[in-house]
């Protein structure tokens, strides 16, 4: 299968990348710079912005031969520093603007299925968030990525793409999978179960998202996913 990537020079993206490769899949990845993401047999990159509707689909054909099966989107938004209290770099809609950009170009080529990584806490998954999730949500610049995610949440709903909203819990970058428990746990959408110390490496939400994508699970739902 051929997927189309937005996101993929990220920390989880990069992981997206190599679970596919490993797998016999090719992709094309969307990126700003092309320093971004290392070349790699079977990936073609492609460089411009997901807020241009041109460059997702100069994306689209830069395969020849290959028409995208699906899209992985795991773009997130950017702040100064990974401090939760830094500023916001990236514009208010980035994330909902992005993915309104992705389905129309993919619905226009025929092309109906993206699978979006969302955040637990997004949607109505926020009533089941521990309060002091909350509160750390509330008090920190993090809030602004929240706020993109709703609106991604929302309108996507309206559109006719055959989506699924993936929602991890809190990220961990320092494990790695043989640190975490086995395995991966799905929670329904609204995260009812979800815990303060839950947690989640990003090869476990990598290899989640590729399985969603090449096997159709969860078309038009949302789930939160915990290790």
């Amino acid at each position: 299968m051929h997927f189309l990537l937005l996101g993929a020079s990220g920390r989880t993206g990069q992981k997206v990348v190599s679970e596919l490769l490993s797998q016999g899949h090719t992709a094309v990845a969307l990126v700003r710079s092309e320093k971004s993401l290392a070349t790699r047999s079977g990936l073609t990159i492609v460089t411009g912005s997901p807020l241009s509707k041109v460059d997702i689909r100069r994306a689209l054909s830069a395969a020849p031969g290959l028409t995208p099966s699906a899209a992985i989107f795991t773009l997130n938004t950017v702040r100064k520093s990974d401090s939760p209290f830094a500023a916001q770099l990236t514009p208010p809609r980035f994330l909902a603007d992005s993915c309104a950009n992705a389905c129309e170009i993919l619905e226009q080529a025929g092309i109906s299925r993206i699978i979006v990584m969302s955040t637990a806490g997004a949607g109505d998954s926020w009533g089941q968030l521990p309060l002091l999730s909350k509160a750390f949500l509330a008090w920190t610049n993090v809030k602004y990525a929240l706020k993109d995610h709703n609106i991604l949440d929302e309108e996507i709903r309206k559109t006719g793409m055959d989506w699924t909203l993936v929602r991890p819990v809190r990220l961990d970058f320092d494990k790695e999978d043989s640190d975490a428990k086995s395995g991966v746990r799905t929670l329904h959408g609204d995260g009812q179960g979800m815990g303060m110390s839950d947690s989640i490496t990003v090869s476990t939400v990598a290899k989640f998202l590729v399985k969603v994508a090449i096997q159709g699970l969860y078309k038009r739902e949302s789930v939160v996913i915990t290790n």
